[in-house]
């Protein structure tokens, strides 16, 4: 497959801080990317580079093979926040983009009329860019960076400020591009990466901890999940598992205890049984499961 992204040691410093530090990926034809990070950890630094926002410190990028300055046209690209004028029509809107990315004059007129039918837009054409919604908003930003039939697609944040209904129908829209362009997007919603992301880079402090499909990472990476459930005071079990089993974490959430242990399940299993009997509380269940995307992602952006 053609390599459609490739980034080789690249740095960002800021005065004394190290933004980004050396860091290696490659993206190819069709793939759809999701960059997952805390915040500070770098991730819009580097889609900044990518898209020429920004200058690296060392480092190279290269877009389809080419030099990433004669290639900049082959990236489409959407902001956390997206801005237009307001007085402007989505069509004026996209007229205007089209213009600066020197589109053909018909091509721009045919295409103009196809992007937001996909989008779902077209009932849009003339409506006043001020009288959108947020997610109508996002939606013609995506019209924009699709425009000139990008090689590469990036988004940075692009369901972070929408409400549950609007986040879902840029999800849907993301879906609908996968195959057609390839996409590389940052987000902090893991459900959202597991719905449509094969893979993931996972980034903490600027570095690329994690590069990998979802699959893969969960299950390199997977310990098993006990889920205890009480209605009585817990405090007496935590104390007492915290002694007796090596739990690499215990959390409270939902209403029940988490307890991740990597190692073997069956001593685990024994010892937390024991600690149970021991210590005479009721529990209203008692399950196993096996660990998400997040679990995997929170225990290694906090190590």
């Amino acid at each position: 497959m053609e390599k459609i992204l490739e980034v080789t040691n690249l740095s960002k410093r800021f005065e004394d801080y190290q933004a980004v530090k050396d860091i290696d990926f490659q993206l190819v034809t069709g793939e759809c990317v999701a960059l997952l990070g805390p915040n500070g950890a770098g991730k819009t630094t580097i889609l900044k580079m990518i898209v020429d926002m920004i200058n690296p410190n060392s480092g190279e990028i290269q877009i389809c093979g080419g030099k990433h300055a004669d290639m900049k046209r082959q990236i489409g690209f959407l902001p956390q926040y997206p801005n237009f004028y307001g007085w402007m029509t989505a069509t004026e809107a996209l007229q205007f983009m089209g213009k600066l990315s020197e589109m053909d004059k018909k091509d721009l007129s045919e295409r103009i009329p196809e992007v937001l039918a996909q989008v779902g837009l077209d009932a849009n054409l003339k409506q006043k860019i001020a009288t959108f919604s947020g997610g109508m908003r996002q939606r013609l930003g995506i019209a924009q960076a699709i425009l000139h039939r990008p090689a590469l697609l990036i988004m940075d944040e692009p369901v972070s400020a929408l409400d549950p209904i609007g986040r879902r129908e840029i999800i849907q829209l993301i879906q609908s591009l996968k195959g057609k362009t390839t996409l590389l997007f940052s987000t902090h919603i893991l459900a959202d990466v597991e719905e449509v992301c094969e893979r993931v880079c996972i980034i903490r402090e600027g570095e690329i901890v994690a590069d990998d499909r979802i699959a893969n990472l969960v299950q390199a990476n997977a310990a098993s999940v006990f889920v205890l459930r009480s209605d009585a005071d817990t405090t007496k079990f935590e104390l007492a598992i915290a002694k007796e089993v090596a739990i690499s974490r215990m959390e409270q959430k939902h209403g029940a205890i988490y307890l991740h242990y990597q190692g073997d399940v069956g001593v685990a299993r024994e010892a937390i049984l024991r600690v149970l009997m021991a210590t005479g509380i009721a529990w209203t269940s008692v399950s196993q499961a096996q660990e998400t995307l997040e679990d995997v992602f929170l225990r290694m952006v906090e190590k």
